[in-house]
């Protein structure tokens, strides 16, 4: 209903966690592109709960729901499964979109930087996750126990 309502507005954004972190439920990104497609809209995923173990290589959720590189902007944490105690990003598609938060997002506008530490620290975790899944995998079987 609100996307038929937005039907002449300038942008349109459909919002999701990718997994919600309360209840475990993984939002329908499959159903949610296609939503978006129909009506012109992009697509936000904030993957904090799935980055580093959700889908087969820890890519997140829209590796696991088949809909890799139709996400428009993806936004994660370098804490959790990435082992960071602090930060996050913002990736996208579309470059101006990065561009834009970085001149609006006043979170990063007025907040320091990431420490040398933490950004070496996560750097080393994505190498490690695009090299192995073996760490995923571990815990993936770990997971059917409970």
């Amino acid at each position: 209903a609100q996307l038929k309502a937005a039907k002449d507005a300038r942008f349109k954004l459909i919002a999701t966690d990718g997994v919600f972190s309360m209840d475990g439920h993984i939002a329908p990104l499959r159903e949610i592109v296609s939503l978006a497609k129909t009506y012109g809209a992009k697509v936000f995923v904030d993957e904090c709960h799935a980055t580093g173990f959700f889908g087969k290589t820890g890519r997140g959720t829209d590796e696991y729901m088949g809909v890799r590189g139709q996400i428009d902007i993806i936004n994660s944490t370098l804490g959790k499964a990435m082992g960071g105690a602090t930060g996050g990003y913002t990736t996208s598609r579309h470059p101006e979109f990065v561009q834009l938060l970085r001149q609006r997002a006043r979170p990063y506008l007025f907040s320091n930087s990431l420490a040398p530490s933490v950004a070496a620290a996560s750097l080393a975790a994505y190498d490690m996750l695009m090299r192995s899944t073996e760490l995923r995998d571990k815990l993936e079987r770990k997971t059917v126990l409970f």
